[in-house]
């Protein structure tokens, strides 16, 4: 009550500074409103996200996760899926002038090869070779089979540069790459900024400049927007969903939304007790009520998991879960015989309750197990914290956000349930859970010689994970965004990012 109490104050206040405010720009300059920097630093392997299209990658993933055409206009693979020839698009310039070749892709993957440490998927960590075939082919050769290529050059640390953009080190200096966008400048705190390249493949931009504006507080956010000191609120973040009806109805605003490819879960701790047993952590699995969750405190912000992907990633659905809970008084029997007398500790990192709304999610778990009979105790940590904590052991549950960068359950079974972890990144598997059955299937399907067989190999990694729950699905993700009307051209994918190069105003502005 206090929280509606309080939005309609705020929309009031709002309704009377947007009408006091008459900000314009030029119609060549669109500012959109982010939640933090999209300057990620030389150690990064693209230095800069891909929502500022400034680089672009070999492939893109579409609206299914499948992998479409991008800088390489087709691909072909050997019957062993070995050898990939990827042929590329003509007529790509970068922007400092150097032109899309075989040589300069190659230089490219031979980059990350030479520098694991920023291949965070280790997609090139089995490359042989990679050869030239001619101007527009390359021809990538690998010591296993890599039947899902395609897909892995596609993501969002995939990025393709010029040459001359980094050093023996393997860093960016400078994000110079073929997007429609030109990196322009970075101000901490205060925003990123990209220039129109009007070289573009893809045919010249229609805004000159875009400014990406740093406004952390979402109703400053909002208010900008209503102000019209910005034209649009689309990044990580967007709109939050308690505060849709502000921007609903308004003379002037689009809010649209849209399903993107990032589910949260809940990971057990399956080095102690009581999600040791498999059986205590499949009780508290049964007992979720996934479908209470969205509605009560998502409030249309997501929606209820039946499967460990998104639903969109048809391939790996199977609807391995229940989205209504186990109301029989068997399974709150098998609750409170696990939980004992001892509280449950769900930890969170402290990064991850503004970012992600977790402290109503956890708020909400703690209410609806202490009803069951299980004491749940809440405790945050500074996010490097968290990590350690989490990577010690020191948890029962956590929440944890991940999305499916490549299409493919890969990163989800390494992150979460693979014995080894991420090696190239020093990250092991969060939840501690061991098995020597899965760990073998999980790398049969990864050097499968087949996109069907290792198609299989992940589905029957993913019914042995659905029985066994080292970490179950709550929900999937739900993404908001609003923008001034009479802006056209607006897609956002399912990875968050915007087709700058589409944008335009549908009449001339003023």
């Amino acid at each position: 009550m206090r929280l509606r109490t309080g939005l309609a104050l705020l929309a009031g206040a709002l309704l009377l500074q947007a009408a006091c405010s008459g900000n314009r720009r030029p119609s060549g300059k669109l500012v959109i409103g982010v939640n933090g920097s999209l300057n990620l630093g030389s150690n990064n392997p693209v230095l800069i996200q891909r929502n500022a299209n400034v680089w672009e990658a070999l492939t893109e993933l579409d609206d299914s996760l499948t992998a479409q055409p991008q800088l390489a206009e087709s691909w072909q693979a050997t019957s062993d899926g070995r050898q990939w020839r990827l042929r590329l698009k003509r007529g790509v310039r970068f922007h400092d002038g150097a032109a899309l070749s075989a040589p300069l892709v190659a230089a490219n993957v031979l980059r990350l090869k030479d520098h694991p440490e920023l291949d965070y998927y280790s997609t090139f960590v089995n490359l042989a070779s990679a050869a030239i075939d001619d101007e527009f082919t390359v021809r990538l050769v690998f010591s296993r089979p890599m039947v899902d290529l395609p897909n892995k050059v596609g993501h969002y640390f995939a990025g393709i540069f010029s040459p001359a953009a980094f050093g023996p080190d393997g860093k960016l200096g400078k994000p110079i790459g073929s997007g429609p966008y030109v990196f322009a400048e970075s101000r901490i705190g205060q925003y990123d900024r990209v220039t129109a390249f009007d070289q573009y493949h893809g045919g010249r931009p229609y805004f000159r400049e875009i400014e990406f504006r740093i406004i952390p507080d979402p109703v400053v956010r909002l208010m900008s927007l209503i102000r019209g000191d910005i034209d649009m609120i689309a990044h990580h973040g967007g709109v939050p969903a308690p505060y849709l009806d502000l921007l609903r109805n308004k003379p002037g605003i689009v809010v649209a939304s849209q399903d993107v490819a990032i589910t949260h879960y809940l990971l057990f701790n399956c080095s102690r007790r009581p999600f040791l047993k498999m059986e205590c952590r499949d009780a508290f699995s049964r007992s979720l009520d996934r479908a209470g969750l969205v509605e009560r405190i998502l409030q249309g912000a997501g929606s209820p998991a039946r499967d460990f992907l998104v639903d969109r990633a048809s391939r790996w659905n199977r609807g391995r879960f229940s989205v209504q809970p186990d109301a029989s008084g068997q399974v709150k029997q098998e609750l409170k015989a696990c939980a004992g007398s001892s509280a449950v500790v769900l930890l969170l990192s402290q990064s991850d309750l503004s970012a992600w709304g977790y402290r109503h999610v956890a708020d909400y778990l703690a209410d609806y197990f202490s009803r069951l009979g299980v004491p749940v105790r809440v405790e945050a940590l500074e996010g490097g914290a968290w990590q350690k904590a989490t990577q010690d052991g020191r948890y029962d549950i956590t929440l944890y956000p991940l999305s499916t960068p490549t299409g493919t359950p890969e990163l989800l079974i390494r992150r979460l349930a693979f014995s080894a972890g991420m090696r190239i990144r020093s990250i092991g598997n969060t939840t501690h859970f061991l098995s020597g059955q899965i760990d073998s299937l999980f790398t049969e399907a990864l050097e499968a010689p087949d996109a069907a067989t290792q198609e299989r190999g992940f589905n029957h990694v993913l019914d042995l994970l659905a029985k066994e729950q080292p970490f179950v699905p709550l929900y999937h993700e739900r993404y908001y965004y609003a923008y001034r009307r009479g802006l056209a051209g607006v897609h956002v994918d399912p990875f968050l990012k915007l087709d700058l190069g589409r944008l335009h105003w549908e009449e001339p502005h003023r």
